[in-house]
């Protein structure tokens, strides 16, 4: 289990988010980065998008949408989420983030 703290806000938001090193957590500030989000959790998870499909009872197409960026419904992205052992977390714009286990 992780603990997220926001400890200060911050006009640098991209600094702060940036991850150089891996981290269990994804940035995802849009459609396409989100997508890629999945994706790479996926691949991390060494499931296929075929594999993921079938998890979540979907075409194969909708996977390959959903990872592109491209319109899917919420219920799938977030299905996919879970299934991949994520969650999603929103954090406040220019929030410096402290995240320790």
């Amino acid at each position: 289990m992780f603990h997220i703290s926001i400890i200060s806000r911050s006009s640098l938001y991209d600094r702060y988010m940036e991850h150089l090193e891996p981290t269990p957590f994804y940035r995802a500030v849009d459609a396409v980065s989100l997508g890629h989000s999945i994706a790479d959790a996926r691949k991390e998870a060494e499931l296929t998008q075929q594999d993921l499909a079938e998890r979540l009872k979907v075409a194969r197409g909708t996977i390959v949408r959903l990872e592109a960026g491209e319109a899917v419904s919420m219920v799938v992205a977030m299905q996919a989420i879970r299934a991949l052992g994520r969650d999603v977390a929103l954090i406040p714009r220019f929030s410096k983030l402290q995240v320790r286990p």
